[in-house]
């Protein structure tokens, strides 16, 4: 029985021992996050960017880490905006985003990549602009629920930054899928972001599709179908369509990331055309010389517009210069104080509208 408490309290001894010997873990706690002073630096602040050298790095972002405690995974956000858009109660709402991943400390902009971005969100070409760059710092949940730790943001760099044209291309059904050869959708002057112009889908009856791109192949941004009126820029998004073959005016907006699909038939409408303004004149599409013809007699002592769909939804008046100009048109919305169209003497005219060129439309009035 001795041996026994003996053999007892010797045990209860190795536990107190092993008990005294054990170290407890460390514990890791997350608290607010914080950003030391310009953690966020540029490697230039002045960037002018070229088209011929598109790949090349244009400017390259660095930071110090924020400080969220010990050792958290940290999600990293580059926000680009506008000197206007960072202030009042939307401030930042309109930022670009770019992820920079986890617990990094650089990102690089390709001159292309940043070129985009700056056309899309409307500065204007061969301008130098302000351009307001900071970093988002958040905590993200394993499960990836929304974190309860608020996010944290640097200090403000600002950088002047100079950009180049883009157009849109227009691949699709209507030109077999190849980009190189694809029409263009030209940006509209004095309208950021917004694009507007035509194209001939042939075909007849069912569904046609087609995409944008922001270059003549498929290696840079491809805008696809991103529901409701939508782009998406996932390559693999399905095409943007329409119901059926014709001549549709296309558009995109890139302010609100919409576009729009209109089918038109155009004439001709006013007291110097056959029908008067009581009715439209229809002309004729042809695709080989992709223009709108119409042979008819017309009076020197009136006047006309073109008109689409025999509705004043889309028309063109004529400014002072005698260019075309949208009077109506549901993009673009009104252009008050244009002038109509007239012959100069009374006979049979053979009347043109030539729309394939974005941005650049034109007529002709020849009389026969």
């Amino acid at each position: 029985m001795q041996n026994i408490i003996k053999n007892i309290a010797a045990g209860f001894l190795l536990l107190i021992m092993a008990a005294a010997c054990k170290k407890e873990g460390k514990q890791y706690f997350i608290e607010e996050g914080s950003f030391a002073p310009n953690s966020l630096s540029a490697s230039s602040t002045n960037i002018v960017l070229l088209a011929a050298n598109e790949n090349a790095t244009a400017v390259s972002f660095a930071w110090t880490g924020a400080n969220f405690g010990e050792k958290p995974v940290i999600k990293y956000t580059l926000q680009l905006a506008k000197i206007a858009d960072t202030s009042g109660a939307n401030a930042w709402a309109n930022a670009k985003t770019f992820e920079a991943g986890n617990n990094t400390g650089s990102y690089n902009f390709l001159v292309k990549d940043i070129n985009g971005t700056i056309n899309v969100m409307g500065y204007p070409a061969g301008v130098a602009t302000d351009l307001a760059v900071r970093l988002k710092a958040e905590v993200p949940q394993y499960n990836g629920t929304t974190s309860t730790i608020p996010p944290v943001y640097s200090n403000t760099v600002v950088v002047k930054i100079t950009g180049y044209s883009l157009s849109l291309w227009i691949p699709g059904e209507h030109q077999g899928w190849n980009p190189a050869a694809a029409p263009l959708l030209n940006p509209v002057a004095g309208r950021p972001g917004m694009y507007e112009g035509y194209i001939f889908m042939s075909g007849g009856a069912g569904t046609k599709y087609f995409k944008y791109t922001s270059a003549p192949d498929w290696n840079h941004i491809n805008y696809g179908d991103g529901g409701n009126g939508t782009f998406s820029t996932d390559g693999a998004a399905g095409g943007l369509n329409v119901p059926s073959g014709g001549y549709y005016e296309v558009t995109a907006d890139f302010n609100t990331n919409k576009w729009t699909a209109t089918k038109t038939d155009w004439g001709i409408i006013g007291d110097a055309t056959p029908g008067g303004w009581g009715g439209d004149t229809p002309m004729s599409y042809d695709p080989a010389t992709q223009v709108w013809t119409v042979t008819c007699n017309m009076v020197a002592n009136g006047s006309f517009k073109f008109r689409a769909n025999g509705a004043w939804n889309i028309d063109f008046g004529i400014d002072g210069s005698g260019k075309l100009v949208y009077a109506d048109n549901p993009f673009l919305g009104y252009t008050p104080n244009l002038n109509n169209l007239s012959v100069p003497t009374t006979g049979n005219y053979t009347i043109t509208l030539d729309l394939h060129d974005s941005q650049h439309y034109t007529y002709i009035l020849h009389r026969n």
